[in-house]
């Protein structure tokens, strides 16, 4: 195993958030799924109009929520645990020993991405069972729990990576966590506020006659990076040979090779100051 991945661990799950983490995790995620369930059978708002509604219809309500749910905490969490893998060596004044050290600068970039990836993996994956509670009312399958499971990782792994960028560029963590923060907020509320006002400037430009099937693809082109369409994109079934999330996962995973890439080549050049 790599030597950073294991001093990495040992030193996360030692400290008192490699517990209350994950306990904090489950108990917001569970509120959010029990917070659906009555919303969706309850007349929480004294209207009297509501309809016994459907098991499928509670489970797919139930699977949604949680999946948002899951998705919000860990896309708050990803800058945390990555966003200062390097800066706390530049703080502590312990990179150009690293550095200096038989691990090469992919080695050194390997270990910090596996290590915070690998925590956020396991809140994934404790979240599993609150997922699964949609199966015993209908409506989901097997393939939405792989799919929402496998896009909510790329996604991490995405963010992880552009984390570790920013801490490689950066010599505080309250910087590389602030700008870490910032991608979040461009890829989840930016790209809909440009896909908005791209379609209000088409829609003055066609007139009244124009209409959506006859809107340019580019108008959509920024929701393409934005986890929470590439997420529901899941759950709509297409007969395209590339599905919206399909799409979606080729340009996270572009976007996360090219952090690599950069935050190596910041690595080695640190390497060379040393």
């Amino acid at each position: 195993m790599n030597p950073m991945i294991r001093k990495e661990l040992r030193q996360r799950m030692r400290e008192r958030r490699g517990w209350v983490l994950p306990s904090l995790y489950l108990l917001v995620l569970s509120g959010a799924v029990a917070f659906a369930y009555f919303f969706k059978t309850q007349d929480l708002f004294g209207f009297g109009e509501l309809n016994e509604p459907q098991g499928a219809e509670v489970g797919v309500t139930i699977f949604l929520v949680s999946a948002y749910a899951q998705l919000t905490l860990l896309l708050l969490l990803a800058p945390v645990f990555s966003a200062g893998g390097l800066t706390i060596e530049k703080e502590q004044r312990t990179l150009a020993a690293l550095l200096t050290s038989l691990l090469t600068s992919a080695q050194i970039w390997w270990g910090k991405f596996i290590a915070s990836l690998l925590f956020l993996g396991l809140l994934l994956v404790s979240a599993l069972p609150v997922l699964s509670l949609a199966f015993a009312l209908g409506g989901v399958g097997w393939r939405e729990l792989i799919l929402v499971s496998v896009c909510t990782l790329v996604m991490l792994a995405s963010m992880c990576a552009v984390g570790l960028y920013c801490s490689s560029y950066f010599r505080r963590s309250v910087h590389s966590t602030a700008v870490s923060y910032a991608v979040v907020i461009a890829l989840t509320v930016l790209t809909f506020v440009a896909t908005t006002l791209m379609s209000w400037y088409w829609q003055q430009e066609a007139g009244p006659g124009g209409t959506e099937e006859e809107m340019p693809d580019y108008v959509a082109a920024p929701l393409y990076l934005n986890p929470y369409v590439m997420l529901f994109s899941v759950f709509v079934r297409s007969g395209d040979d590339y599905p919206f999330w399909a799409i979606s996962l080729k340009l996270f995973l572009a976007i996360a090779c090219l952090a690599a890439a950069l935050a190596m080549r910041n690595l080695e050049r640190s390497g060379e100051q040393v």
